[in-house]
């Protein structure tokens, strides 16, 4: 049941964004996406201690402009398979990284 509204979610994704140029567009925008919603999973459910609540889409926008393919991929997956240990620790890498904190601390004062 999981996998099937995983695989929902990625249809409707693929289908919202139809509009783009190539169908690789299309599947590059649908997997960022769904890792920005694993991202969020991650952030609100696994590491609450390090990111204000009310800024989760601050940082999990941050996180995913910041993100290499593989990492991408990562979260893509996990929105699938489920989050795991090796999920987490690619949030936190990428969490750490001086172009993703540069860009939450931009976000963060243009929210203040």
């Amino acid at each position: 049941m999981r996998l099937r509204a995983a695989h929902m979610l990625m249809a409707g994704a693929v289908v919202a964004l139809a509009g783009c140029d190539t169908a690789e567009e299309a599947v590059d925008d649908a997997a960022r996406v769904t890792a920005k919603a694993t991202v969020e999973k991650v952030l609100t459910v696994h590491l609450p201690e390090s990111v204000p609540q009310a800024q989760i889409g601050n940082y999990s926008d941050c996180i995913i402009d910041n993100s290499g393919v593989s990492e991408i991929r990562e979260f893509a997956k996990a929105s699938v398979l489920g989050v795991d240990d090796d999920t987490i620790k690619t949030v936190r890498v990428v969490l750490t990284k001086p172009e993703t904190v540069t860009c939450i601390t931009k976000a963060l004062a243009g929210a203040a």
